[in-house]
């Protein structure tokens, strides 16, 4: 197995932790202001592997994280503000599937030809995605509720599919240097966001913890996939990266106790099921 989706696997649960800590203080806080705050936090990620991973970003390379900065701030919001709208087994599995679907396509576009495991990984994959968010609400009020956020949704998941499309064609040797003005890209579109609305950057102090637990791990996860996106195919990267959800669930059910349905728990053996065939196909 290509060691890369051992990589992915870890950036998928990492990213999935962020998710999760981002939506709880969404519910406490503005999406905004809790981007912007976590966006400042995961800096301190990165500043720390500075020294450890060094690199000679080309000209091209800024425009890039330039452009997966902004992919990233608008995704970031959007998701915050979804995972506030909808319960978390809902919300994030429907941005999973949307984000997965665009370096699919990316890849499949750049020539990638996955093998057929792979493929039938993916494919298992998007049919985790309808399961894990079975939540068997009937009521006309759940109904109505979930139509907002799954337009938030939606977009949350094109942006943060460009994010991922965007760090791909960083130079392998670039070093942290563009992820650096990525997460400062993120940083500055959200507080333009907050200057222009006049808000105030303020979070309560219960939703602290996780608002700069969720920068970190973001930033984390950020750097795990820039090495995991250079030794591997992106459309199978992507595709486990996507995967992310079931780490935002699993924490769901462990710390607010959001209960799975029957549909949910075969999601998660999908979800399973797609990893090996990826990594292995």
């Amino acid at each position: 197995m290509n060691p890369a989706y051992a990589l992915a696997v870890l950036t998928a649960a990492v990213y999935g932790s962020a998710d999760f800590l981002g939506g709880l203080a969404t519910r406490r806080a503005s999406a905004i202001v809790v981007t912007f705050v976590s966006g400042a936090a995961g800096l301190l990620t990165l500043a720390a592997g500075t020294p450890w991973i060094h690199g000679v970003p080309m000209p091209g390379d800024f425009a890039w994280a330039i452009g997966s900065g902004v992919c990233g701030a608008l995704g970031i919001i959007a998701l915050y503000r979804a995972l506030a709208l909808g319960t978390v087994s809902v919300a994030a599995p429907v941005i999973s599937l949307t984000m997965l679907a665009v370096p699919v396509a990316a890849g499949l576009a750049l020539g990638e030809r996955p093998g057929a495991l792979a493929l039938l990984g993916m494919a298992l994959a998007a049919g985790a995605f309808p399961l894990l968010s079975h939540t068997g609400a009937r009521e006309h009020a759940e109904r109505a509720r979930l139509r907002a956020m799954l337009r938030v949704a939606v977009a949350s998941g094109v942006m943060l599919g460009g994010f991922l499309v965007c760090i791909r064609p960083l130079a392998p040797g670039a070093g942290l240097a563009p992820l650096i003005v990525a997460r400062l890209t993120i940083v500055l579109v959200s507080g333009l966001i907050l200057l222009v609305r006049r808000q105030p950057v303020r979070i309560p102090p219960a939703a602290q913890p996780a608002t700069l637990f969720a920068g970190l791990c973001d930033s984390g996860a950020n750097i795990s996939y820039f090495f995991a996106v250079h030794r591997a195919p992106l459309a199978g990267v992507g595709t486990i990266v996507a995967l992310s959800p079931a780490a935002t669930l699993l924490l769901a059910r462990v710390i607010l106790r959001e209960r799975w349905t029957l549909p949910q728990q075969a999601g998660l053996v999908l979800a399973a099921a797609a990893i090996v065939c990826v990594s292995l196909g």
